[in-house]
């Protein structure tokens, strides 16, 4: 397994970019956030692709940047459902390592209610969407993970030291 390359993945508000820029540092590794790499792509911001193209197009555009962003030696902070297309799973257990940020709802919901740039969470009771993505994601993300990691019951630097020492285990 490439320790080099890992992958960050969980729900919205699971501190993936937070963690993932910490983790890249620690590492001496470039840090790859798979949306901002979209927005690049598509010179427009996440909700707009939403809104103008579709969910569909959004979900074709992220696989396509998963693909290039899986050739490089990095920290790479995926989006909270780059798990719903079975292709993601397969480029993500080729070749690195997949940390599975965990958050329960409430911690989620804290951390992303004020948040106007997630266009998945653009309904009346956000609280509820939260727990029906956590429930239908779930398992997918605990069956591409090499490891979970909490990140409701601990902080960053916690995160980091946990990640740091299951990542001496695959070296």
């Amino acid at each position: 397994m490439n320790t080099n390359k890992i992958f960050l993945i969980g729900p919205m508000g699971a501190g993936k970019s937070s963690i993932g820029k910490s983790l890249a540092l620690l590492r001496q590794l470039p840090f790859i956030d798979i949306d901002e790499e979209i927005v690049k792509t598509c010179r427009m911001d996440i909700p707009s692709i939403f809104s103008c193209d579709g969910e569909d197009f959004f979900r074709r555009i992220e696989t396509e940047t998963l693909q290039k962003c899986a050739t490089y030696d990095a920290v790479i902070a995926t989006g909270g459902g780059i798990v719903v297309t079975p292709k993601n799973l397969e480029i993500m257990r080729q070749d690195g390592i997949v940390v599975y940020l965990y958050a329960d709802v409430d911690t989620q919901y804290l951390r992303t209610a004020h948040d106007e740039n997630r266009p998945m969470l653009k309904v009346d009771d956000k609280k509820k969407r939260l727990n029906d993505l956590f429930l239908a994601r779930q398992p997918l993300y605990e069956s591409v993970m090499t490891f979970p990691v909490d990140t409701g019951a601990n902080t960053i630097r916690q995160c980091l030291d946990l990640i740091k020492a299951k990542l001496t285990e695959y070296e």
